[in-house]
């Protein structure tokens, strides 16, 4: 089964179903869900041709630096959509491409995947997009963690806890927090969802066994780049709301 133009435009007539049912309840986001469909069009559009240019020169410092532009934009959405009081793109950028090159890499030394630029952009991406959000949902929740708590850190302070002590309990609760998405998903998995691996190996024609094994092996490295994602951008991000010595920094008032 092939798609073409046509099925791209017949498509819209979803995002009618759910403009539509935005301005029947007066929710207002109508706006950002033409926009996002426009963007989401263009950005897509260009990302093929890209990558058709990217996958003919099959070269692997075009590769590197594709993922590094991809870490770069995830890591800008993520300390930007996240609200707080101080900068969180060198915290997300440091965590998703740690996280990402270590599991990238540690595929490549298992020999699971190869340099192939149709096996490396696209797992990258999905690697990048996942410990976005964990990232993302890190910063919000140490933010409001610490913010919500300043009572009980001060108090421990006060009796002599440093400040990793202090905040201990919610470094914990950030972590477990980010990575709720990624642990719901592997206790659905196969059950309610079929993921987007496994759903487009399918619709290319593969066998679902065949599926099911790259989809497997998909989430086992996603959930390995998330961990590694949350924990960094919490231990990161942690440092923020402290002085050298170890007392409340204002950002944290």
């Amino acid at each position: 089964m092939e798609f073409n133009l046509y099925d791209v435009l017949a498509a819209l007539a979803l995002v009618g179903v759910a403009a539509g049912i935005s301005v029947h309840q007066r929710v207002n986001l109508e706006k950002d869900i033409l926009i996002g469909t426009l963007r989401s069009f263009v950005q897509l559009i260009a990302i093929g041709y890209a990558l058709e240019f990217i996958f003919d020169l099959n070269k692997l410092y075009l590769l590197i630096l594709t993922i590094l532009i991809m870490i770069t934009i995830g890591a800008f959405t993520a300390g930007r959509r996240a609200g707080i009081s101080y900068s969180g793109f060198p915290i997300c950028f440091t965590a998703i491409g740690i996280g990402t090159f270590f599991t990238v890499g540690s595929m490549l030394l298992l020999q699971i995947i190869t340099t192939d630029p149709k096996y490396l952009i696209p797992i990258a991406g999905m690697i990048v997009g996942n410990s976005m959000n964990a990232s993302a949902l890190a910063l919000d929740r140490i933010d409001s963690e610490v913010k919500n708590k300043k009572g009980q850190i001060e108090t421990a302070l006060a009796l002599g806890a440093t400040s990793s002590q202090a905040i201990q309990t919610s470094v914990r609760a950030t972590v477990k927090a980010s990575m709720i998405p990624m642990t719901n998903l592997m206790k659905i998995i196969g059950l309610v969802q079929l993921p987007g691996a496994m759903t487009g190996m399918i619709l290319a024609g593969a066998s679902p066994v065949s599926a099911v094994i790259i989809q497997i092996i998909v989430v086992y490295m996603l959930i390995c780049a998330v961990t590694i994602s949350s924990v960094l951008t919490t231990a990161l991000a942690k440092q923020q709301y402290f002085t050298g010595d170890h007392q409340l920094a204002e950002i944290a008032a």
